[in-house]
Parts: structure tokens; sequence; C-alpha cells
């Protein structure tokens, strides 16, 4: 009784200094992640009880979104200053131009698409912290119908000051972007024309042939040595892009990304590991609305 009280008070409190300004509420969770929720974007925090036992944690946010948690998930919730760090969390957009397709007269159709993202941080008690963002793409477009999240990483670094710094987008090369194999054929991959798609088969100098493994990476193109491989793509931001909604956040433009579909874990292009080219990104960006044509 004692401790559901003290949660009840906590949470109440938290409701009433919600309507400061620079502040958040911080929940952090037994996964291992905290998700944290400024002020600027609560409605409100409510508690309500299980029915078969415990309570839950609802959090409303003034877009009329909301988010449920269990208290046997969560670690703990705590309450203060909002930092740049900090900011980073929440739902944004990566926002990028498919490579396109082919229509019944030969033109290249490509349009700009909004992939939701939701970002979290690591737990403070995570070696992780201060460093990286977590962020998840529930459904990746895909022209063919097929359904797929992405999970990747950001590499956060900030000068002295903690004003200003950099964000890198991880393609990781060592891990595919997701834990589910992609069951398109030949056919659903990208075009480069009508007739043609980045489905390439399995090489004849792959080592073990194939291993009926189709695992998904994004990749980035080295200039250098025209290999796919795993890169960083970064961009500045400063506390004053942070806290303008309608900032964007463009990563290096001279790389895209890669949407692959390979035969082995870690992927090695040297290896003749990939199977074909699922989707080209250009122009990737990060922001906090989705993309409206001018």
């Amino acid at each position: 009784m004692r401790k559901a009280a003290l949660f009840l008070a906590i949470v109440s409190a938290m409701g009433i200094m919600a309507q400061q300004s620079g502040y958040r509420t911080a929940i952090v969770l037994k996964s291992g992640v905290q998700e944290i929720v400024p002020d600027s974007a609560l409605h409100r925090i409510s508690v309500g009880k299980l029915p078969a036992g415990g309570h839950s944690v609802g959090v409303e946010l003034n877009d009329g979104s909301s988010r449920t948690f269990t208290t046997a998930d969560i670690e703990e919730i705590n309450y203060g200053p909002l930092t740049a760090y900090e900011r980073w969390t929440g739902d944004w957009y990566l926002v990028a131009s498919p490579n396109g397709e082919a229509n019944e007269v030969g033109i290249m159709i490509s349009q700009v698409v909004s992939m939701p993202v939701h970002a979290v941080l690591p737990s403070p008690s995570s070696p992780d912290y201060g460093s990286w963002i977590y962020c998840t793409v529930d459904s990746i477009p895909h022209r063919g119908g097929l359904h797929y999240n992405a999970q990747f990483k950001l590499r956060y670094n900030a000068d002295a000051d903690g004003r200003q710094g950099t964000i890198a987008l991880v393609l990781d090369d060592r891990q595919p972007v997701n834990g589910i194999e992609y069951a398109g054929g030949p056919e659903t991959y990208a075009y480069f024309d009508k007739n043609s798609t980045y489905y390439f088969g399995v090489s004849d100098s792959h080592a073990g042939g194939d291993t009926g493994h189709r695992y998904q990476y994004w990749l980035g193109n080295n200039i250098e040595t025209q290999m796919l491989e795993g890169m960083e793509l970064s961009t500045s931001w400063t506390e004053a892009d942070l806290a303008d909604p309608e900032s964007q956040f463009k990563f290096a433009r001279e790389h895209q990304i890669y949407w692959v579909t390979a035969l082995d874990i870690p992927f090695d292009y040297a290896e003749n590991d990939m199977v074909g080219v699922v989707d080209i990104f250009s122009s990737a960006r990060l922001m906090r609305r989705p993309w409206i044509d001018q």
C-alpha cells in the first residue's frame, strides 16, 4: 500500500511540475532504455490498476498520441532539466528519396518518403549513455507491399559547452538492420528500368553458395572503392536547430543509403555476400514532421 501511494504521489507531483518549460520526465525501463517526455509535449500522466495486479502508467501527448507502460517494466521515473542529448528522443521522420521505378513508358518515378522513427536513449547505467541514440522504424516503405522494420543507431557528439555538435546515422555491416529476413522474390527489388532490377542472385564466387538466408542491411557506398560497406553519415546541430520543429538535419548527401539483402552475418562485399539491392534512399535527413512537397 505504501509503495503504491508513494508512486501515485510522485506521478501527481510530476503532473504539476510539467507546466514548467525546459524540463522532462524520464521513464527508465528494465529493458535498458529510457523514454524521454518533454514538458512541451506532455498532456498528462495517469496511473491505473491492472486486472492481474500492479499498475499501468499512461503518457498522453499534446498531439493525441499515447504510450502505456506497466510498473513491472519500469526501473524508475525521474524528473529534471531537458538536455540537448535528450532532445533527440521521441518521434522523428527519416525523410529520403527512393531510387524510383519505371512506368509503362519507361519514365522513372520518384517520390519523397517519410519513415516514422521513434528514438529512445540507453539507460543512464549503460556504457552507451551519452554517446548513442537508439532508433526504430516500424515500417520501411516498400513498393512491393512488403513490410519490414528497421533498427539503427545515431552517434551523438557535443562540444564542451553542450550547445552544438554532430549526429551520425550509423550504417552497420556487422549486424542486420532488423531480425526479419527478406521474403520478396526478384520481382520485388527496386527497378533500374522496366525490365531490369537490382536482383543479382547468388554469386558463383560466394563461399558456401546459397546459405538460404536473406539478411537485410543498410549500407553506404565507398566512393573510392565502389564497394558497399558500413559507415557513418554525419550532420551538425545546434541548440537552436533542436528547438525549431522545422529544422532538417541533412546527412552527408554524397552518400546514399543502400537497402540490401545478403547471405551472411556480418556483411562482406568482397566475399560476394550480396544477393541484391531492395532500394536506394538519397538525400536522407531527420525531421520532426513528414515531408510536404512544395
